[in-house]
């Protein structure tokens, strides 16, 4: 979210959402840690004072979900409109907003995404070492997350594809055999 326009994304989102008949699962975050030197700039974006790329990706983010929630997003051109007040983005699709996935690499931001209400989306692309084995990692962003969200019910687990099919097997075998039994799945 970092680098996305958060109203033209909702807009966008919205009519996807509409065109697959309100079946859109969109995953989000801040983006993957920076590899590229001051990469915002080629994306246009100069960062707030005093904020980092986190700080600005909720920020967008709040506005992003503002929007497809139907909020007032515009002040209205009376000359245009005969109206005042704000405007929302349009088209607006119901039920988008409950189908917003966050995609997150820390515990940290588990619980920020439980306090936010959103849906947590888990990956292999975790930023952080807690000293566990790294199985367990997710097992614990998961536990935090829910502790957050106590209506926590439906996790996204997402295994990048360039780790190979092998590998990408045992995660998969390790989620299923080892996480799934702690967290009560079948």
């Amino acid at each position: 979210m970092r680098y996305e326009n958060p109203l033209y994304m909702a807009e966008e989102a919205a009519i996807t959402d509409l065109i697959s008949n309100g079946r859109l699962q969109l995953g989000i975050s801040r983006g993957s840690p920076e590899t590229a030197l001051r990469g915002y700039e080629a994306f246009g974006y100069v960062p707030s004072e005093g904020s980092s790329d986190a700080d600005d990706a909720r920020a967008r983010t709040a506005i992003f979900r503002a929007a497809i929630s139907g909020a007032g997003m515009a002040p209205a051109n009376p000359q245009m409109t005969g109206r005042t007040g704000l405007l929302a983005i349009a088209p607006q699709s119901p039920g988008l907003s409950e189908r917003i996935w966050w995609g997150a690499g820390t515990r940290k931001t588990a619980k920020w995404v439980g306090e936010q209400g959103m849906n947590l989306m888990s990956s292999t692309l975790l930023t952080e070492d807690t000293g566990v084995p790294f199985g367990d990692l997710p097992a614990e962003q998961i536990a935090i997350y829910r502790q957050a969200w106590a209506d926590a019910d439906t996790v996204l687990v997402t295994i990048p594809n360039q780790l190979g099919v092998d590998y990408n097997s045992h995660l998969l075998e390790t989620i299923v055999q080892q996480i799934a039994p702690d967290l009560g799945w079948r």
